[in-house]
């Protein structure tokens, strides 16, 4: 993420804003029912980079225990507010570990839009290792190649921030998942596909063994 600063100062000024804007939106609801769907009865959810939680209750409404963690505060905060059953956590996704449990399934939605390439792999790492044996991953992303100045650079209120927005091939991030051990399961499709947005499904290869570098 670089200046990670950028990211989450944009995303404290705009906490309030994106909770306004999703909390009233079903857009993913549909693939959410078909990853909860994947999962069995009362599955562990891990909703890395979760915002201010809009799609952690549309998971707990469907039946999930669900853990929250995003890099800004106040959408932590509004999170709580708004999910009182749920638990959140301000936390940076590349410094989860297993403090936060076992999962048996990982939504990641917009996440990688903000993680550079070099970082793939430690993201991924972390997510093998929070998923149960056969526990699925469910990736949302923007298709393209690398750093995005037009989708980076964000004025809000007069004031300027770099949210440093990246893009990604789906065949790269298949390579970055399966060298820790996550295979790529399926594709899912919008009914009315929304630009280059992508949406990718893994599953954790239970008998992986993984060797640290």
């Amino acid at each position: 993420m670089g200046d990670i600063r950028g990211v989450r100062d944009f995303y404290n000024a705009t906490a309030q804003a994106w909770a306004d804007d999703w909390y009233g939106n079903d857009l993913m609801l549909p693939m959410l029912k078909r990853f909860a769907a994947l999962l069995g009865p009362a599955p562990r959810l891990l909703d890395v980079g979760c915002g201010a939680g809009y799609e952690s209750r549309r998971l707990a409404s469907l039946g999930a225990e669900v853990v929250g963690i995003d890099i800004s505060e106040k959408s932590i905060r509004i999170a709580k507010e708004m999910n009182p059953g749920c638990h959140f956590e301000v936390m940076d996704c590349r410094q989860a570990n297993d403090t936060l449990g076992a999962f048996d399934g990982i939504v990641a939605i917009a996440l990688v839009v903000h993680i550079m390439d070099g970082d793939l792999g430690t993201l991924f790492k972390n997510f093998r290792k929070l998923l149960k044996p056969g526990g699925f991953l469910f990736i949302v992303f923007v298709e393209g190649d690398g750093f995005s100045e037009e989708r980076s650079q964000k004025e809000v209120a007069g004031e300027k921030y770099n949210r440093e927005f990246y893009l990604h091939r789906p065949e790269r991030l298949i390579e970055a998942a399966q060298k820790h051990g996550l295979s790529r399961y399926d594709e899912w499709f919008m009914d009315e596909p929304i630009g280059q947005w992508r949406y990718l499904v893994f599953v954790q290869e239970g008998d992986f063994a993984y060797v640290e570098q």
